[in-house]
């Protein structure tokens, strides 16, 4: 059996109610059938949008404690900055390690504040290291002390190295390290 347009179209007058539903169901799956990837790429979109609207959510909330920890910053490096030492002022200096070798009991053998050479890359809010050779002699406790002293000092610094030998009843400490210089 042939199917000629004649037959179709007298089956298609004879159902008119299941001609449209077939060609609308055509077309709706036709539409569906061109606009599916749109779907995906609007839902992408959609979801960026909602990550951002998110984001900015969290900003708004936190953008209203700025101020206040904003202040804490700027006393933090107030603070690190009243705390950095002075590379010009020499006899400061010295004589903070002075006052701990009076405090503790150690005794220094050798106290070097090196010379401090500028970087040119750094600018002139940057801190810089001040180096310092400290060797002292003393006795195990007296030592320990001296540690504490420079661990819980006035002045931030960073141990680079630290060697310790024993005479005697003696230890000698040698430590090199760099204390925050402003600039």
């Amino acid at each position: 059996m042939s199917l000629d347009s004649k037959v179709f179209v007298a089956i298609l007058r004879k159902n008119p109610v299941l001609s449209g539903c077939a060609l609308t169901s055509v077309v709706l799956l036709l539409i569906i059938y061109f606009r599916f990837d749109l779907i995906s790429s609007a839902q992408e979109e959609l979801d960026q949008k909602n990550a951002e609207g998110k984001k900015y959510h969290a900003n708004v909330v936190n953008g209203s404690q700025l101020t206040a920890q904003l202040a804490e910053v700027v006393a933090a490096n107030r603070s690190v900055h009243e705390r950095a030492m002075h590379p010009g002022d020499l006899a400061k200096n010295l004589q903070y390690f002075y006052h701990i070798e009076a405090a503790t009991g150690v005794k220094y053998t050798d106290l070097k504040i090196h010379a401090v050479t500028k970087d040119n890359k750094l600018d002139a809010k940057t801190y810089i290291p001040i180096g310092c050779s400290i060797t002292v002699q003393g006795e195990f406790s007296k030592i320990i002390v001296f540690l504490k002293h420079l661990e819980q000092g006035f002045y931030f610094y960073r141990l680079n190295t630290m060697v310790a030998t024993t005479v005697g009843a003696n230890i000698t400490l040698t430590l090199n390290v760099d204390f925050i210089g402003q600039p």
